[in-house]
């Protein structure tokens, strides 16, 4: 694991130990002081293994507890009463059963496939801001992974240029030297506010590898579902992944030819239908979250668009979002 993810996976546990530790008697009041206390254990042992040269299978585990206690310490600051380990009729088992003020929610948390992490560090290149010009409202994600020279830029701006012209949401171009060896990528990522292009740094290498492995994710927790009850997804993992998990929970996004444009725009955006929400399937979940595992960090709540305002969706609003 890189030294960056470690130094944030340490940040994290010592700022989730310091937050179960400060609030101890008052959550005690809250769930059973034993599970209190094992979490608490949990978060030591990691504390202990992020100071030793651990295997990436302990660092991954490590990764599942914080998540976890996240989830758990966001409960506990609201003044949620909790159950842990639930049992559904089925057999299957709710991580976080979560009541306040005669509202219950079930909450499920799922740290994110490996490939989605790990998070990276990186820049639009200076000398690719041209682009920008281009007047089509669309952001775009480049990644550029060697060092060029002049020559070899003015090739690839004209590449890009052209395909920025023309290139839709969800379309990918790929960069390549004189030689044809790959160098990096361009990704239309959705559509702009800005009225012109958008550079950001494409971060997540694996983004068409993440979406389906995310997907996945959200079946196994659907698949746990309390029924007849309001049930939460809680995924966590790496802040550059957000993108990839937005669109399995919501379908890829896409030019849509059967809605009208906002005014002054010629194109209508929206989403497809290869969403784990889309259409009507899988109509219990309508309530999922993606949080970053990083120290300071909050969720970010997805709601399902006709979504009925239940006790516990509106318990989930006040915790999550």
């Amino acid at each position: 694991m890189a030294a960056v993810d470690r130094r944030n996976l340490a940040e994290l546990v010592d700022s989730l130990r310091d937050r179960l530790e400060a609030g101890d008697r008052r959550f005690a009041a809250l769930m059973e002081l034993a599970e209190l206390r094992r979490f608490r254990r949990e978060l030591d042992s990691a504390a202990e293994l992020l100071a030793s040269r651990a295997s990436d299978a302990a660092l991954d585990r490590m990764r599942s507890v914080c998540s976890e206690a996240l989830v758990l310490e966001r409960l506990l600051s609201a003044g949620c009463e909790i159950e842990r380990e639930v049992q559904t009729p089925e057999g299957k088992r709710v991580d976080f059963r979560a009541r306040r003020d005669g509202a219950v929610l079930h909450i499920h948390v799922k740290r994110a496939p490996r490939t989605a992490l790990a998070d990276a560090s990186s820049a639009v290149p200076a000398w690719t801001r041209p682009l920008e010009r281009a007047g089509r409202g669309l952001v775009a994600a480049i990644r550029i992974e060697r060092a060029t020279g002049v020559a070899a830029r003015r090739r690839i701006l004209a590449e890009c240029g052209e395909f920025l012209e023309q290139a839709t949401v969800g379309e990918r171009l790929a960069l390549r030297t004189s030689d044809g060896r790959p160098i990096g990528h361009v990704r239309i990522v959705g559509p702009s506010a800005a009225g012109r292009v958008v550079l950001v740094p494409d971060l997540s290498g694996s983004f068409d590898e993440d979406v389906p492995r995310f997907q996945a994710t959200l079946r196994k927790a659907f698949s746990q579902f309390m029924p007849r009850a309001e049930n939460l997804i809680v995924v966590c993992g790496a802040q550059v992944a957000l993108d990839a998990f937005a669109v399995a929970l919501l379908g890829s996004q896409i030019e849509r030819w059967d809605r009208k444009p906002r005014v002054g725009e010629l194109v209508a955006y929206g989403r497809g239908g290869d969403g784990f929400w889309s259409g009507a399937m899988r109509n219990q979940s309508r309530l999922a979250a993606y949080w970053p595992l990083v120290a300071g960090s909050g969720p970010l709540l997805f709601v399902r668009e006709g979504a009925p305002q239940t006790r516990g969706a509106q318990l989930a609003r006040a915790v999550f979002a």
